[in-house]
């Protein structure tokens, strides 16, 4: 029999202020797609996903759900021991809007409400 803990059930349990939660990495991949550098891990999978494809080489970024371990403010990607960037999701959703609303004319804008 198994002994080991399914990660599934130590999601959101308390281990002294960490905790194991499931967030979504965004990273940058070469040429033969394998994963080259992580730029960052964010909560909410749309976010990251607008997040990966609003880089100026949005092509070479992908996203895959990861395992952290976290307190909130530090994260460690379960099976590697460096720390890792946590992203306020809150704060790249605002960030994302402004870089789609600036892509837009001044009469879209206009039109969707954004400008008088």
């Amino acid at each position: 029999m198994d002994t080991k803990p399914n990660l599934n059930d130590l999601i959101g349990k308390d281990l002294k202020d960490f905790k194991i939660v499931q967030m979504t990495e965004v990273y940058r991949v070469d040429d033969d797609e394998r994963k080259s550098s992580p730029l960052g891990f964010f909560k909410d999978p749309n976010i990251a996903k607008v997040f990966a494809g609003a880089q100026t080489d949005a092509n070479w970024h992908k996203t895959a759900p990861a395992f952290v371990l976290t307190d909130g403010t530090v994260g460690y990607v379960i099976g590697q021991s460096e720390p890792v960037k946590l992203f306020n999701d809150e704060e790249e959703a605002v960030n994302l809007r402004k870089k789609a609303v600036a892509k837009l004319s001044p009469e879209e804008r206009k039109l969707l409400g954004f400008e008088d």
